[in-house]
């Protein structure tokens, strides 16, 4: 009977172990440093992914705080807004104002993804790797997309907490090199550029404003 009651003990505690371990592994990820308050809310991604996507939530708070991204948001702006194809997205786009919404749109963030056909058709045929879902839902990302760094996941966080701020990039179904240089993606690229450091280079995939 003592063996029986040892074991049974054992097996609770083990149980109980598991789930303290379960539940410190799934809590949201904050930002560092003096961000380290400031958090997403759950991250619901395959397991063999969910550092990575950690990694970048924590990414995004640290980057869309920083000194460097305000500048660098005012710089283009005042560059480039006023003049091109992109411009009219821009109207209106008060620098100031959007890095304190994207802030705001930061704290309590989910994040999930989708897959299966719907996602494999999406990413095929319009190149979705994600987007806004509903108001108060989750970010979505598609797993068809996956895997990813990092660095690019935290542009897709914060093009999508750009478009839940009101921005808009209108030329995306119909001239995808202009739409690159409307907010939600001159955002995401220079969250991007934050999160990866000093080797980050502009490719094809981002505003060729930023390449010149």
């Amino acid at each position: 009977m003592a063996i029986c009651n040892r074991r049974r003990w054992a097996a609770v505690l083990a149980l109980t172990a598991f789930a303290a371990s379960m539940a410190q592994a799934q809590e949201p990820p904050c930002g560092s440093g003096a961000q380290s308050a400031i958090c997403f809310g759950a991250i619901e991604v395959p397991d063999d992914q969910h550092a990575t996507f950690s990694l970048a939530a924590r990414q995004t708070v640290d980057a869309v705080h920083s000194r460097e991204f305000a500048e660098d948001l005012r710089d283009f702006a005042a560059r480039y807004r006023a003049d091109g194809d992109h411009a009219a997205a821009w109207a209106g786009v008060d620098p100031v104002a959007t890095i304190a919404a994207l802030q705001a749109g930061v704290p309590g963030q989910k994040v999930a993804t989708y897959g299966g056909l719907r996602g494999w058709f999406l990413k095929t045929f319009f190149g979705n790797v994600a987007y806004d879902g509903s108001a108060d839902g989750p970010i979505l990302l598609n797993r068809a997309a996956l895997p990813r760094s990092a660095p690019s996941i935290a542009n897709t966080f914060a093009h999508e907490i750009a478009h839940r701020a009101g921005l808009r990039h209108p030329h995306s179904s119909r001239n995808l090199a202009t739409a690159r240089c409307e907010p939600p993606y001159v955002i995401g690229t220079l969250v991007e550029k934050h999160a990866a450091g000093p080797d980050w280079r502009p490719d094809s995939d981002d505003c060729h404003l930023l390449r010149s």
